[in-house]
């Protein structure tokens, strides 16, 4: 593995003239798009799950890597880590269900209950042995997965989460946003959130980040964001799980992450048998996002020791 800093342990119509301009913008426009990455996003595929419209991005060939986004946001968080290792490999993003384009009829929902939409999306492409990775409340549903579906993971990763439940004081706190969701919208979710997500070293000079975040926040309907909160209030404790994990394991946070600070995710290091670890500077809650490049490598660096030999494009 390339030296990435990691720590290791083993184990109606219109007039007719104005027709071929109107045509020549529409393909102009096409054509554009079919250049850029942001085609992925203007014809997400959508596949029918548990009752709800999943959709998601779906990018290269080879060994499948499926990435799950954090809370209150969408698979947009991952787009810099898609169009880089769609390179070599499969990169999937989806929106959980009720974010971002996904629909959610069925009202509340556990994290189980994301784990098994992920099991349905993995059976509907045919991936078999995957990759697995997410991202705060995307780790939940990935520690949630690997608890009940073992047998189809290749690889695990493991973003600014944890494995512990929520205390008695976390519980109250999400109660509160719960209550102020309801009241007031997304907006003030969004606003407590940012200062979470991103301490004030990334968002200084970075109005890119500040926007993208604070769109995916915003753009999210109010009553997923409140069953996403009661369903992360009331998540299991995973911690007796982690020594069952038998694939190997990447793990990444940020130095200045405030929800999940190294020294937390460094229990999840220390229980999971064949685990890497590394801490990203500069960068708090949102990695991915702060510091693409660097996790961007980190990951590629753990895929090719970890899927050595997997390459179905060059069977």
């Amino acid at each position: 593995m390339p030296d990435c800093g990691l720590r290791m342990r083993e184990g109606g119509d219109h007039p007719a003239d104005t027709a071929p301009l109107r045509d020549t913008r529409i393909a102009l426009f096409i054509t554009v798009a079919a250049d850029s990455s942001l085609a992925d996003n203007f014809a997400m595929p959508t596949a029918t799950l548990n009752g709800a419209s999943i959709h998601f991005r779906d990018k290269g060939k080879g060994m499948p890597v499926l990435l799950l986004h954090g809370f209150p946001l969408s698979h947009r968080m991952w787009d810099a880590q898609v169009d880089a290792l769609a390179v070599n490999d499969r990169a999937i993003a989806p929106d959980f269900r009720g974010f971002g384009q996904s629909t959610n009829p069925e009202g509340a929902f556990t994290i189980e209950k994301l784990a098994d939409d992920v099991h349905a999306l993995v059976q509907h492409l045919g991936l078999g042995a995957f990759v697995l990775g997410g991202l705060s409340m995307g780790g939940y549903v990935a520690l949630a997965y690997a608890a009940k579906y073992p047998a189809t993971l290749r690889g695990l990763m493991l973003f600014d989460t944890k494995a512990e439940g929520d205390s008695d004081e976390a519980r109250q706190t999400r109660d509160k946003m719960i209550e102020l969701t309801r009241r007031q919208g997304a907006r003030p979710v969004a606003t407590t959130m940012l200062g979470k997500l991103i301490p004030e070293s990334s968002a200084e000079g970075r109005p890119q980040l500040v926007r993208d975040l604070k769109q995916m926040m915003e753009s999210t309907n109010p009553e997923t964001i409140a069953h996403a909160l009661a369903a992360m209030r009331d998540r299991p404790d995973y911690t007796s799980t982690l020594g069952r994990i038998a694939v190997p394991t990447l793990i990444v946070v940020g130095e200045e992450d405030a929800i999940t600070p190294p020294e937390v995710m460094t229990l999840l290091h220390e229980q999971i048998p064949q685990s890497v670890m590394q801490t990203i500077p500069s960068s708090g809650h949102m990695t991915p996002m702060e510091q693409p490049q660097l996790v961007t490598h980190a990951i590629e660096g753990y895929l090719g020791e970890v899927n050595k030999g997997y390459r179905p494009r060059d069977m």
